[in-house]
């Protein structure tokens, strides 16, 4: 048999796995999947390395996550798992840091919300092929829509870069990451001063769009769903807000 027929042979094998695994959740089948699917896992994992957390950690999170994709996979769909099981993956690697990575430790009751709705939009942009509104977000979390935007919103007391940095092209870009220096800590805390005052005078939806965007690294297409606009007006509204702070810092606008 030829490298090429083997190869085959055990795709065969992995999808009648997964069809059989979904109807009788047979733990040998899904020994079969994990083991054919595992790899995927700990190359995702790989790619938060940089992130200051334990590699071995990181390779547990995506590990869950691939077991939660496999659990959830319906291969009647007529989805590849590999697709499925990535964003599956990534969202559970990007809440590990989420719930990680906060300066300053907000309400339980926000913190928690802010896991469960960074979960409710992955899950849901992966149902429905697009980002969710905050409506549907907040029916999925059995939470107010209210305190859904205020969850988000908290998101600003992390202390990390959006994990979107890593995304390539497109408005879905984060922020970057920041290489680390001596000086960047007091940077950002003058910054903070000198900025924090300027946004004050800003509507309180210019703030929010802000705030979502910067401070929760949320897509521009998120947050359009979550503040029921497209991606273009909100595209707009940022560049409008930060010509108008840049115009602001000046000093002869003081």
């Amino acid at each position: 048999m030829t490298g090429a027929s083997v190869a085959v042979d055990k795709r065969q094998r992995v999808q009648e796995a997964l069809v059989g695994y979904h109807e009788t959740r047979d733990p040998a089948a899904l020994d079969l999947i994990v083991s054919a699917y595992q790899g995927l896992a700990l190359s995702l994992a790989s790619r938060f390395g940089q992130r200051g957390e334990d590699i071995d950690d990181l390779n547990q999170v995506a590990l869950l996550g691939l077991l939660k994709a496999v659990e959830r996979f319906d291969p009647s769909r007529g989805t590849e798992l590999t697709t499925f099981a990535t964003a599956t993956i990534l969202g559970e690697l990007k809440r590990h840091l989420r719930d990680r990575a906060w300066s300053v430790r907000p309400p339980r009751r926000i913190h928690d919300l802010y896991i469960a709705a960074q979960q409710a939009m992955d899950e849901l942009s992966q149902l429905y092929g697009r980002s969710p509104t905050v409506a549907e977000v907040a029916a999925h979390t059995g939470a107010g829509a209210e305190d859904v935007l205020e969850a988000l919103e908290a998101g600003g007391l992390r202390n990390s870069a959006p994990l979107d940095a890593m995304s390539a092209g497109g408005d879905d870009v984060g922020a970057p990451s920041w290489s680390g220096g001596r000086d960047d800590s007091l940077a950002e805390v003058e910054g903070r001063m000198v900025v924090t005052p300027l946004l004050a005078r800003l509507p309180e939806r210019e703030r929010r769009v802000l705030q979502l965007r910067f401070g929760a690294g949320c897509s521009q297409t998120q947050i359009g769903a979550l503040i029921g606009t497209t991606q273009m007006q909100v595209s707009r509204i940022l560049a409008r807000c930060l010509a108008q702070l840049r115009a602001w810092s000046e000093p002869e606008s003081q």
